[in-house]
């Protein structure tokens, strides 16, 4: 698992156990065992040197925050891909990117906000506005990233209109990201 606030989660789980008497060799045996949420973060695979990770439930700022954050590697963050307007502020996620961020594809009916935002906070990473369809704006992010960087679907945004739910939209990123 990827992110300080998932670190933060395993402290707090590895104290409860031992505070309910859990032998420290049985805590330790299910932390290697234990796998990352689906569509939390989610490791897919990599492809032509760019790794994929699935963060499809996060669907506001805060979380894709979270994700941002988690990352590693230079990132290709893809927003919006929904078409369902929470009138969320996008303005603390770029403030947020640090260098980490290298490039922003952003697509659905937030386009206009998002955009507002990189403008607002003066992000100076690659930014594109994509109107096709979302195997094609998979690829496009693949190729914004190129070797040793990664590709992060964490749209910040409700997948509605689009999909009829964020794990719909996850599991159809995870078979087209499989098929590259």
């Amino acid at each position: 698992i990827l992110g300080k606030h998932n670190y933060e989660n395993v402290m707090a789980a590895v104290g409860m156990s031992l505070s309910f008497g859990v032998p420290m060799d049985k805590i330790v045996e299910v932390l290697k065992r234990f796998q990352a949420v689906e569509h939390r973060i989610e490791y897919v695979t990599e492809k032509r040197g760019v790794k994929f990770y699935n963060d499809s439930k996060g669907t506001n700022p805060d979380s894709t925050i979270k994700a941002v954050k988690a990352m590693t590697q230079p990132t290709v963050l893809m927003l919006g891909v929904g078409d369902y307007d929470k009138h969320g502020d996008f303005t603390p996620l770029f403030e947020a990117f640090g260098s980490t961020v290298k490039g922003v594809i952003a697509s659905g009916i937030n386009i206009p906000a998002i955009k507002a935002a990189a403008e607002k906070t003066g992000y100076k990473g690659e930014f594109v506005e994509w109107y096709g369809n979302f195997e094609g704006m998979i690829k496009k992010a693949g190729e914004m990233a190129g070797k040793g960087s990664t590709v992060l679907l964490s749209p910040a945004a409700a997948s509605w209109g689009q999909f009829d739910n964020y794990e719909q939209r996850g599991e159809i990123f995870k078979d087209i990201v499989n098929k590259l």
